[in-house]
């Protein structure tokens, strides 16, 4: 495999990954999403401080290839690689779904769900400012989304250039996150791991079930 994140440079990319599930056990449902033109440098950076983590806890380095997830780091590691992505030129938005305020047949089709809640949060990203640009779309590709990979390709690119009229070039891709070549997708890991635990279900969400947040810069962890 070729490195891939030297095609993305100076084209916007938007890093999605997700926590919770769509199933019975569990409140919330999370996608998150890194923006950012600087690939690359999300990159190199997540990958020196993953390496760095290895090094200094090697129980963590024998779990996976490459990467760490966040629901197996040690807190430290959290803090520290939620502060270097914080400080990096990106913005963190992310979507949150309250599965207490859903309806039990919208969560039964969980692939038509999925890919309405990233319509939903892709609409507060993608606009008319857009025309004439790339935009890269990348996912986990362990996502807990089910049914045919193409399935939310064709819908996301359904709406945004034929439905909105955006006059955008879009690419979707899926990447492993334990790829060696995929570190931005772990950093979209930790994002969605520190997001579901930050949510205060009163304050936050309400009673509408969905709440979208954008220009995110602190988190909260348990």
């Amino acid at each position: 495999m070729k490195n891939p994140h030297n095609k993305y440079e100076n084209e916007r990319c938007l890093i999605f990954d997700e926590s919770g599930n769509l199933g019975n056990s569990g409140r919330y449902f999370v996608i998150a999403c890194i923006d950012t033109k600087n690939y690359k440098s999300l990159h190199n950076v997540m990958k020196n401080k993953l390496r760095i983590a290895k090094k200094q806890f090697p129980e963590l380095a024998l779990l996976h290839s490459n990467e760490i997830k966040a629901k197996e780091a040690y807190p430290c590691i959290k803090y520290h690689i939620l502060e270097t992505i914080a400080k990096k030129e990106l913005s963190i938005s992310y979507i949150v779904a309250d599965l207490k305020h859903v309806k039990p047949a919208l969560l039964k089709e969980k692939n038509i769900f999925y890919n309405y809640l990233m319509r939903l949060l892709i609409d507060r990203l993608v606009s008319q400012k857009d025309n004439g640009n790339t935009i890269n779309i990348i996912c986990d590709n362990h996502t807990n989304k089910v049914g045919s990979v193409n399935s939310f390709e064709e819908y996301i690119k359904l709406h945004l250039i034929y439905e909105k009229n955006y006059d955008i070039q879009l690419n979707v891709e899926y990447m492993d996150s334990d790829d060696r070549h995929a570190y931005p997708v772990q950093a979209a890991d930790y994002v969605a791991n520190a997001s579901i635990r930050g949510i205060d279900a009163d304050t936050v969400m309400g009673h509408h079930g969905v709440g979208i947040f954008w220009n995110v810069t602190e988190w909260t962890m348990e």
